[in-house]
């Protein structure tokens, strides 16, 4: 295919409910009944990819302000700098024609809710259309997962790409033959229950979730069972949120919080535990850290009448509130 007019994607990004770090292979099949649970959300990075008459890349992030110019063809070594993930996906795709990317990400940097993965998904399909390649939604999630890998050095799990995806509510099942998704019809209210707060502190989830994989294959006991207990928490999640029992739904992202802390000194930051304690005051029936923590966002989910309450205490605490509308369809791409 050569287009010559733009190429839109866009995907959500996504609050992690239970059971993230599970979707790390082999983590994923050595955890019993791995389970991770997770909502899409209407916090989307888009991307334009127009055509240029030059053969060359110019890859623009509106929402980082940052700019890069490369040659093609596109060398290993061309994959540096604060655009890197995107030049190493325009690479892996190997487009004939020059292009003008432009990117922009709704969701905070560092926030830990999947916003690079998100964005890599909308960059591939973006791309894929692009350059004509009839990929299956399997394959597609499988090369950007693998080319987000390389950039961040360090294994990466599937949960943020299948929400990407998707959209939705869902429970991802994994097991010896991948990862099977079962969609959750989204309870009632549920949105109206939930208080998204990022603390303004950016993390980079590789680092963290590198500190527990570690642990856990190194076969730390404590790592071990807290990833098994976890695994369980997921599971009585995906059975709450399925009986729409919202209340017994927001103790299990609690406990499941609670546990999180506890995998390595890097998840809990002093600004996410004060966060964490004034929304429980105020009536959370639970709270944790989205992603692998060290920073970024903090998900609450306040008793009936409370959300208010809850949403002004972690304000209070110095962090601001992210909006939280479920989006029900994940990747989109919008092209001649």
């Amino acid at each position: 295919m050569k287009p010559s007019t733009a190429i839109t994607a866009s995907a959500p990004s996504r609050i992690d409910l239970a059971g993230g770090t599970l979707d790390i292979w082999p983590i994923s099949l050595l955890v019993p009944d791995a389970v991770t649970v997770n909502l899409a959300i209407e916090l989307r990075a888009e991307v334009t990819l127009e055509p240029m008459g030059e053969r060359k890349l110019i890859a623009r992030s509106r929402d980082r302000g940052k700019q890069a110019t490369r040659r093609l063809p596109l060398r290993r070594e061309d994959a540096h700098g604060p655009l890197g993930l995107l030049i190493r996906l325009v690479a892996a795709f190997e487009p004939e024609r020059g292009l003008k990317l432009t990117s922009c990400a709704a969701a905070p940097a560092g926030a830990g809710l999947g916003g690079s993965s998100t964005l890599a998904m909308a960059t591939g399909a973006a791309l894929a259309r692009w350059t004509g390649r009839r990929l299956a939604p399997r394959d597609l999630l499988q090369r950007v997962m693998n080319v987000e890998t390389v950039e961040l050095g360090v294994p990466t799990g599937n949960q943020d790409y299948l929400a990407a995806q998707h959209g939705g509510l869902s429970a991802y099942q994994h097991g010896p033959d991948g990862t099977r998704r079962k969609p959750i019809e989204i309870p009632r209210g549920l949105s109206e229950r939930l208080v998204l707060a990022y603390t303004g502190q950016p993390r980079h989830s590789g680092f963290s979730n590198w500190e527990m994989y570690r642990r856990f294959v190194e076969g730390e006991r404590v790592t071990v069972r807290r990833m098994e207990s976890i695994a369980r928490i997921a599971r009585e999640l995906q059975d709450a949120l399925t009986d729409g029992d919202l209340d017994a739904a927001g103790k299990l992202i609690g406990e499941e919080g609670r546990l999180r802390y506890s995998l390595a000194p890097s998840v809990a930051t002093d600004a996410l535990r004060h966060a964490d304690r004034a929304a429980r005051k105020a009536g959370a029936l639970g709270v944790k850290v989205c992603g692998a923590g060290g920073g970024g966002c903090l998900v609450a989910f306040a008793a009936a009448g409370r959300t208010e309450s809850v949403a002004r205490a972690i304000e209070a605490t110095g962090a601001s509130l992210l909006p939280v509308k479920i989006a029900r369809r994940g990747l989109r791409v919008t092209a001649p």
